[in-house]
């Protein structure tokens, strides 16, 4: 039998955390810096121990996170990766997916994923069945819609809070998995949540910016976690920030790009853009004219890989040079108008997104496929697959390998509504809830499947009053919980 650890009770009050930026008498400031984060690993925070967070804020497209509402219920799979591993992030093919969190009002269980046996089970603050929750690094994160951030330590229970803004999104960058991100879909201010060391800050703050109209989804993370740049169109410039510092650089221009080495900004006019080349810290490299580019993917050697929106494939350079790679081909003759593009593959692949086309493209600019319709799903920097359809449930859609760019699978019908973090496994809505996995169609024996595991070896199924998880393979489902609850996958 495991410990079940209580909360302490200094986290028991009942007074809701002021929203940030507002005063609050009973708040007591940092000694260090007014981040509100300098308790040690094991200290539990008093509610009325938090202090205005610094600013880092960002907000990313999509949430490392598979949310599912079924039948008025609530369950939701994210990732867990253990940060004391490695400082760069694993891929979920390196990640050993092999704890299962189950929450519920006030109480996280862990169990062991092969046995489902309870490992661990700790005792919180917050309604967790009534905030939304993520899992990031070892730390569950907590956001309830007034705005308190709870950092909650897998490991030993130990929690750290802060804030954000009223009736904000949590959600995972999808370039980084130990970064997660909340702000207003409105835009705004963005709150950078960096789970391993369990501290949340704000871009407004860091950077010094009064008002800034900025949206989660342009804010970029390097893969080393080490910095975030994000757009700041009110001010027609862009802030890179240091994590480690917390301290900010402004640059002109719209980022597009971000390494670990060098960040490039965008600044057009008319039909053509002046790309600009910086180191990390700021210091300025060069700059190249180009065709306005939709799709980006900064290359390791420092140069760009571009799209234009009429389909024409560039490299650039901080030297100012600029070289013609070819043009995207429609096999259709279909006219090409590229209006957005993503990186996969750990940005060995570049996606450029067009009007009822997606094409894909290896580092070096060469077309290795094309499928038609829109990218349907949530799409993570680690994807080897993405999910290309048409709109509604009767349009049908392609499971299509980055690697090569080839279709591996088609789905007749239904609407996806879940995948694994390689983006290969997905769940299907239609007349039965079916799965997509290994070119296989399986059609799955319960009311519905409320999440997939980022490691696309299982899945939680709804079924009667229960919630079960279940082995592919092996086919049997074991009840972990109420249908009503909230379930993150992780690796200890």
């Amino acid at each position: 039998m495991s410990d079940h650890l209580p909360s302490s009770p200094a986290a028991g009050g009942d007074e809701p955390t002021p929203p940030r930026g507002t005063s609050d008498a009973g708040a007591r400031s940092s000694p260090t810096n007014g981040r509100g984060n300098d308790a040690t690993e094991h200290e539990v925070w008093d509610v009325d121990d938090w202090g205005e967070p610094n600013y880092l804020v960002r907000r990313a497209l999509v949430v490392a996170v598979v949310v599912a509402a079924v039948a008025g219920t609530a369950i939701l799979a994210s990732q867990f990766i253990g940060s004391d591993k490695s400082s760069t992030p694993p891929t979920s093919i390196a990640a050993e997916w092999d704890t299962i969190v189950v929450l519920s009002n006030d109480e996280i269980r862990l169990l062991d994923r092969d046995s489902t046996d309870e490992i661990n089970a700790f005792t919180t603050f917050d309604d967790l069945l009534d905030a939304q929750t993520l899992v990031a690094g070892n730390v569950l994160v907590t956001m309830t819609d007034e705005g308190r951030i709870t950092q909650t330590n897998l490991g030993d229970g130990s929690e750290r809070r802060s804030r954000s803004g009223l009736d904000e999104t949590l959600q995972i960058a999808p370039d980084n998995p130990f970064i997660a991100l909340s702000g207003l879909e409105s835009g705004g201010d963005v709150t950078i949540i960096d789970t391993r060391s369990r501290s949340a800050l704000s871009v407004a703050d860091t950077a010094g910016l009064d008002d800034p109209l900025i949206f989660t989804t342009d804010v970029l993370v390097n893969a080393a976690g080490t910095y975030v740049a994000v757009p700041v169109p009110t001010a027609f410039q862009s802030v890179v920030i240091n994590l480690e510092t917390e301290t900010s650089t402004a640059l002109a221009g719209r980022v597009i790009a971000l390494d670990d080495a060098r960040v490039v900004t965008e600044q057009p006019g008319g039909g053509e853009s002046e790309l600009e080349f910086y180191d990390v810290t700021g210091d300025r490299l060069g700059s190249a004219d180009v065709p306005s580019p939709q799709a980006m993917l900064l290359r390791p050697n420092g140069s760009m890989l571009a799209v234009s929106t009429d389909g024409t494939i560039i490299t650039a350079d901080a030297d100012g040079s600029v070289n013609d790679v070819g043009t995207l081909t429609d096999p259709d003759g279909v006219p090409i108008e590229i209006t957005d593009g993503f990186t996969v593959a750990d940005r060995q692949r570049l996606i450029a997104v067009g009007e009822r086309r997606v094409f894909i493209l290896d580092s070096d600019g060469r077309q290795l496929g094309v499928a038609q319709g829109s990218v349907s799903t949530v799409v993570r920097s680690g994807a080897r697959c993405v999910i290309v359809g048409g709109a509604g449930s009767n349009a049908g859609a392609q499971v299509v390998d980055v690697e090569t760019g080839n279709t591996i699978a088609d789905i007749n019908r239904g609407v996806v509504n879940g995948t694994s973090e390689d983006g290969c496994t997905a769940s299907i809505i239609g007349d039965v809830p079916t799965l997509v996995r290994n070119n296989e169609i399986i059609e799955v024996d319960a009311d519905a499947i409320a999440a997939i595991a980022p490691d696309g070896q299982s899945y939680i199924a709804l079924n009667g009053r229960d919630a079960e998880y279940v082995d592919i393979d092996d086919g049997n489902p074991v009840r972990i919980g109420r249908r009503l609850a909230v379930v993150h996958f992780g690796e200890r």
